[in-house]
């Protein structure tokens, strides 16, 4: 215990961390676009400023729909 996560690339702790890190991300993102954008940018495959959706900002959006909608977007 209290053993330090950052020196062992296999430790479950470490995985563990970044993926919550990533997840925050992600949630934050898109978290000041209300529904009606969120189906839009969904829809049209596109971010606020018209480029294609990056996979980071298509994950970012599933999570954001899921946060409205509590699903997920079909």
């Amino acid at each position: 215990m209290g053993r330090d996560t950052t020196d062992a690339k296999g430790s479950p702790w470490l995985h563990l961390e970044r993926h919550f890190r990533r997840h925050t991300r992600l949630v934050s993102h898109f978290r000041n676009i209300g529904a009606p954008d969120v189906v839009e940018m969904w829809k049209s495959g596109r971010n606020a400023a018209g480029a294609p959706l990056s996979r980071f900002e298509r994950e970012a959006l599933v999570e954001r729909h899921c946060e409205l909608f509590e699903r997920w977007p079909t």
